[in-house]
C-alpha cells in the first residue's frame, strides 16, 4: 500500500471521514499530543476567556464554552451528540441553535464580546460570517476566534466539515477587508496546530 493510502486510512479512521483511496493531504498535519483537561483549562479556552467580558456568544460552542457566562450558539441543539472532530460523541452545550452566520436574535450593536473556537473554517461565505459577527458587536466589542493553523500542514482534512484554510496572514487580510475593526493581532496558541485573530469592532458606523 501506497503511503498516500496509508495516511488517507488513518485520517479516515481518525476522523470518520470516508475519502476516495487517492485523496490524501499533501501536508498531513500532526495531533497534538494535549490533554485531557479540566473544564476551562484548555490552551484555547484559556486565550479565549479573557475577552469574555459582559454580555457575548461563544459561536460553535459544542460541548464546552470558553466561560459559563458565554451565551453558546450551535448548529446542534442542547444534548445532541456531534459526529465528527473533536465534538464526535460528545452532547452540545447550546444555548441557541443556530448558524453562526444567521443571528437575527440579537440587535445590531447588542454584544461586548463574540468568541469563535475552530468554528470560521466551517462556513461557506466567510464574509458574511464576519459581517454579522461585527453587526452584533457593540462599538470596541472584542472579536477573537481560534482557528487550525495552516502552516501546520493541510487543515481542511481535519474534519469532512472544513471549507476554508487560515495562517496568521490571510486571515488578518480576509479581517481587514471585511472592514470594521481595529487593533488586529494574531499569535499561536498550540504550536503546531492552532493560531488565535483578536480585534475590537470600530466606532459606531464606521465600515
Amino acid at each position: 500500500m501506497s503511503l498516500a493510502s496509508r495516511l488517507t486510512r488513518t485520517l479516515a479512521t481518525l476522523l470518520g471521514r470516508d475519502q476516495p483511496a487517492s485523496v490524501a493531504p499533501i501536508r498531513p498535519v500532526r495531533l497534538p499530543d494535549v490533554g485531557p483537561f479540566a473544564p476551562g483549562e484548555h490552551p484555547e479556552a484559556r486565550a479565549l476567556a479573557p475577552f469574555c467580558v459582559g454580555r457575548g456568544i461563544d459561536v460553535g460552542c459544542g460541548q464546552e464554552k470558553v466561560t459559563p457566562g458565554c451565551i453558546g450558539v450551535d448548529l446542534l441543539g442542547r444534548g445532541e451528540i456531534g459526529k465528527y472532530g473533536v465534538v464526535a460523541g460528545r452532547a452540545s452545550v447550546a444555548d441557541i441553535q443556530a448558524s453562526g452566520d444567521d443571528l437575527p436574535m440579537f440587535a445590531d450593536g447588542e454584544l461586548d464580546f463574540v468568541v469563535a473556537r475552530h468554528n470560521l473554517e466551517h462556513y461557506v461565505d466567510v464574509v458574511r460570517t464576519l459581517q454579522e459577527w461585527r453587526r452584533v458587536l457593540r462599538a470596541g466589542g472584542a472579536l477573537a476566534v481560534v482557528v487550525p493553523d495552516e502552516r501546520a500542514g493541510d487543515t481542511v482534512f481535519l474534519d469532512p466539515t472544513h471549507k476554508h484554510c487560515f495562517t496568521p496572514e490571510s486571515l488578518e487580510r480576509l479581517v481587514r477587508t471585511v472592514g470594521g475593526f481595529d487593533d488586529l493581532r494574531t499569535g499561536v496558541v498550540i504550536p503546531g496546530w492552532s493560531f488565535l485573530l483578536s480585534a475590537r469592532r470600530s466606532a459606531a458606523g464606521s465600515r
